[in-house]
């Protein structure tokens, strides 16, 4: 019998590469985007899969979608909780009401579609949660405060439920992706507007060489060596890592912060606004990040970085 998985924030990135690997590996999948007019020929001609619109955040529309699927599916093998979104900017310039946003879909989203399908699980005596945090929740980046406070609460989240679910035969594992070839930063929410005069006479400097270090290199990982890595996590629920870390430049940081004192890393990313990122860095970025390559899409407003 097929095994099914469940993936939130299906459209692009990593969760559509996630839907396309598990239906070629014959498993049924359940997958979720925002919006399903927006999307009409995605996935168009994958059999074993089924489209179902999610807005994570809206928690009545989560509990009724995990019942939808339970009951087309009858048995859940694993969800994957991949949707989200990136805030970015200087946290001075950005309002609460971002941030309330920013962890209602990251944070409180996630744990809403954990929720709606934990009994399910428990039922069954055995299923597996695989979390989407990022790199930010290993070390994080300037700028970005509440995308990588968010991710730094996934990973607490995933902590905890791994220990308090597993009498019931439940796993939970965490997947920590450096950059990727994805498009988070074309569909970023910024906080911050160029006519915001703190910006122009405080922050400009900085946040245009933070914009440059991550736009600098065009090529990064793709998003199939995620998938690949959500693969292998699925096909193993009771073996293999609880934290996998996925990306040269992830691994290379989270390396760099476990060898290097508390201030000695903190300098490393303050360089990183204090000056714009050299040819020779650049040089070093793509070695790092190997062949397995794609292009890195950005969409950042001129006005901010002119």
């Amino acid at each position: 019998m097929s095994k099914t998985v469940f993936i939130t924030g299906t459209s692009s990135g990593f969760g559509k590469a996630m839907v396309e690997l598990f239906a070629s590996k014959g498993w049924n999948v359940a997958a979720t985007v925002r919006n399903k007019s927006e999307h009409a020929d995605l996935f168009k001609g994958l059999q074993n899969v089924k489209i179902y619109e999610l807005d994570i955040s809206d928690y009545r529309q989560v509990n009724e979608v995990g019942n939808a699927v339970i009951s087309d599916f009858k048995k859940i093998d694993v969800v994957v909780n991949n949707a989200a979104y990136c805030l970015m900017g200087p946290t001075e310039t950005t309002t609460m009401e971002q941030i309330e946003n920013q962890f209602k879909t990251n944070v409180f989203g996630l744990m809403a579609v954990s929720k709606a399908f934990i009994a399910h699980f428990r039922e069954y005596k055995e299923g597996l949660f695989i979390n989407i945090a990022s790199s930010s929740a290993r070390f994080n980046y300037p700028f970005v405060a509440s995308y990588g406070g968010s991710k730094w609460a996934v990973r607490g989240i995933s902590e905890s439920l791994g220990i308090e679910l597993k009498p019931f035969g439940i796993e939970v594992k965490t997947i920590y992706p450096g950059v990727h070839a994805t498009r988070i930063f074309t569909k970023l929410d910024l906080g911050v507007k160029a006519v915001n005069q703190v910006y122009s006479d405080i922050y400009k400097t900085y946040f245009v060489n933070f914009l440059g270090a991550q736009s600098s290199v065009t090529n990064v990982t793709s998003p199939e060596s995620i998938a690949m890595e959500v693969y292998k996590a699925a096909i193993k629920p009771k073996a293999g890592k609880l934290n996998i870390v996925s990306g040269g430049d992830a691994k290379m940081f989270d390396f760099m912060k476990k060898i290097l004192p508390e201030r000695g890393f903190q300098q490393q990313l303050l360089n990183s606004i204090l000056n714009p990122i050299s040819a020779g860095q650049v040089r070093m970025f793509k070695w790092i990040l190997g062949k397995n390559i794609k292009p890195l899409y950005t969409s950042i407003p001129e006005e901010l970085t002119k």
